[in-house]
């Protein structure tokens, strides 16, 4: 009887161990450090063999060599590598030694492209029995590995369904309107965005994920916040709860407390706050609208507002909301008057800047039809909205996420409308709209030509997404980004040439030529031999010895990741010309690295950015 207690070691005789890149760009020179330490193994000769796969390289170093090691002898072999391409790379180390010793080690390394994603469209319309020939010459001009085109001929064409899919697909940030937005068109084109490889991921994964993601932003009174849980914005809490009763009534799983409690913080927020003033009430219509489409709106609210101030709300989507709210308790005809009404403001209106409501007459437009075609209020909005969206479809430089949303509703009510197109794909028939996406592969194993078969001419749009062999330049829409970095005493450094181990602050200056509201995003992409080392750095207040970095402004959110950093300017509460972030770097690995533009943009104005030029930083080796 008793107890006894020992350590108990667990290693391989001969421990490999590794010191890998997290990440690397397409052009990239960098090395892989081994480091081999013959803990228990014989003394004698031992074979170390390398091997690469997919986008990397070895550099000049042999495949495989020959190593004497003693008894509990260390060493270490530096691998150069290079990163040939984009995609997924695995580097492989295998270590023989006497006895039959063997210890196999396996690393995967992500390689990104060295300049950003970028899209382009073509618009054209394709006459009775021409054709439209989709070939791989369309992405000569694009990083191999990155580029895809999306093709959508047929009524709402020049909406791009597919595009906006991907786009949303593919967008990095989460705020709870960015991640409402990326899900709530899936709901509706989920099996034909799975069929047309229209996203990378599953769909209904993807919505699932989202549920999970806006509730955990949830706060204890049922309103959302757009970063974190809660948050007084009427119009962010309705759009969140509109997609969580959307979402609902096809079947997904939603937390009955947590949507409980989102209705009666919009019921309570409307019985306490059901005044505004003239060309304002987009919040209040909003929340309206949610609370009949599940069945809890004052009726009596609904029909004032419609009766004596529908002209007081200032968009038509607002004035489209009170609409299909009207329709929802059966007041069919107070509802048409409203979408009359909206119509008449849309036709009127043009965009002018920054909203509350994230909005846009684009915005407005997709959103009005969609609800307009769900209702069947006034049956001659559709079309005359859809002439009015292939004008600014066609037009649009770019949209952000609350125009995507909204587009591919708009794109969809179209495409399973009545109209309907006559069409050949490869030869063989195809009625109604077509919409696809296809990689590199695809296009090279063949041509792909799609005829209209119809008496009339169908909008064809053909949109190139990709990263661009070419860097783009410096540019300033709206904004003048500089980054510049300094050592922990405020000197300025040129960045160019840096030493391995050498900590250093990068500050990002933004200027704005004229300070407008808006919801800023500012990024700074890492090359691969940087990390970052103190997240906590965004003020000069975080870091006290520090004190020469100049005061900024109080962020929304941050973010610190692997290969980038982010962060978000609230500038709707107050409108400043300058704005600056900073967070602190060291250099980790030595190598040659591509450095990525660092970009500022109005997360609702897609027309307001600006980047820096993009750089090669060399991290030299320790001495």
């Amino acid at each position: 009887v008793g107890h006894a207690s020992a350590d108990v070691v667990i290693r391989d005789p001969v421990v490999v161990m590794s010191s890998v890149p997290r990440f690397l760009a397409a052009g990239d020179a960098s090395r892989i450090r081994l480091d081999i330490d013959n803990a228990d193994g014989p003394a004698g000769d031992y074979r170390l063999s390398l091997a690469v796969d997919g986008p990397l390289a070895l550099g000049d170093i042999a495949a495989e060599t020959a190593l004497t090691l003693k008894a509990g002898e260390k060493t270490a072999v530096t691998v150069p590598v290079a990163a040939t391409g984009v995609g997924i790379a695995t580097f492989a180390a295998t270590l023989e030694g006497p006895d039959g010793l063997l210890v196999e080690r396996s690393y995967t390394v992500g390689v990104r492209p060295a300049t950003a994603i970028v899209s382009h469209r073509m618009v054209q319309a394709i006459a009775p029995g021409g054709s439209l020939a989709v070939s791989a010459d369309l992405l000569a001009d694009v990083v191999p590995g990155t580029g895809s085109v999306s093709v959508a001929v047929g009524p709402g064409a020049t909406l791009d369904l597919p595009a906006l899919l991907a786009e949303l697909d593919r967008y990095p940030y989460g705020c709870a309107e960015q991640i409402t937005s990326r899900a709530l068109p899936l709901l509706y084109v989920a099996d034909l965005a799975a069929a047309a490889g229209l996203t990378e991921k599953d769909p209904k994964e993807a919505i699932d994920g989202a549920i999970a993601r806006v509730l955990a932003k949830e706060g204890s009174n049922g309103s959302f916040g757009l970063w974190g849980p809660g948050g007084e914005d009427l119009w962010l809490n309705a759009y969140v709860t509109d997609f969580l009763t959307r979402a609902r009534e096809r079947g997904f799983a939603v937390s009955e407390i947590a949507f409980s409690m989102a209705l009666d913080n919009l019921r309570n927020t409307v019985a306490y706050s059901g005044e505004f003033s003239e060309g304002g009430g987009q919040d209040l219509a909003y929340a309206l609208y949610v609370l009949a489409r599940n069945g809890r709106a004052p009726v009596g609210d609904l029909r004032y507002f419609a009766d004596t101030r529908i002209d007081d709300f200032g968009s038509p989507l607002s004035r489209a909301q009170l609409g299909a709210a009207l329709a929802m308790i059966g007041d069919r005809g107070r509802a048409e008057a409203a979408f009359t009404s909206a119509l008449l403001l849309y036709n009127e209106g043009e965009d002018e800047g920054y909203r509350a409501d994230y909005g846009s007459q684009l915005r407005d437009g997709a959103a009005t039809l969609t609800l307009a075609a769900e209702t069947g209020a006034v049956p001659s909005a559709v079309p005359a909205l859809a002439k009015a969206l292939d004008t600014l479809g066609a037009e649009r430089r770019g949209a952000n996420t609350q125009e995507q949303a909204w587009l591919v509703l708009a794109a969809n009510a179209l495409m399973t409308g009545e109209a309907k197109a006559s069409l050949t794909v490869g030869g063989a028939p195809h009625e109604g709209a077509f919409v696809g996406r296809f990689n590199a592969a695809a296009l090279e194993a063949g041509e792909i030509a799609i005829g209209n078969a119809g008496e009339e001419e169908v909008p064809a749009v053909i949109t190139v997404t990709g990263a661009p062999t070419t860097p783009d330049d410096a540019a300033s829409e709206g904004f003048t980004i500089e980054r510049k970095a300094y050592t922990l005493d405020g000197e300025e450094v040129d960045l160019a040439t840096v030493a391995q181990n050498t900590r250093l602050v990068v500050v990002l200056t933004i200027e704005q030529d004229d300070p407008q509201p808006g919801r800023l995003l500012v990024v700074d992409r890492l090359p691969a031999g940087l990390e970052i080392d103190n997240p906590r750095l965004v003020t000069s207040a975080d870091v006290g010895q520090l004190s020469w970095l100049p005061e900024t402004i109080e962020t929304d959110h941050a973010e610190f990741r692997d290969d980038r950093f982010v962060v978000s300017f609230d500038e709707t509460r107050e409108s400043h010309a300058s704005l600056t972030a900073a967070y602190m770097v060291r250099a980790v690995t030595p190598g040659t690295y591509v450095r990525p533009a660092a970009t500022v943009e109005d997360m609702y104005r897609p027309d307001r950015f600006g980047r820096t030029a993009s750089e090669t930083v060399e991290v030299e080796a320790a001495q």
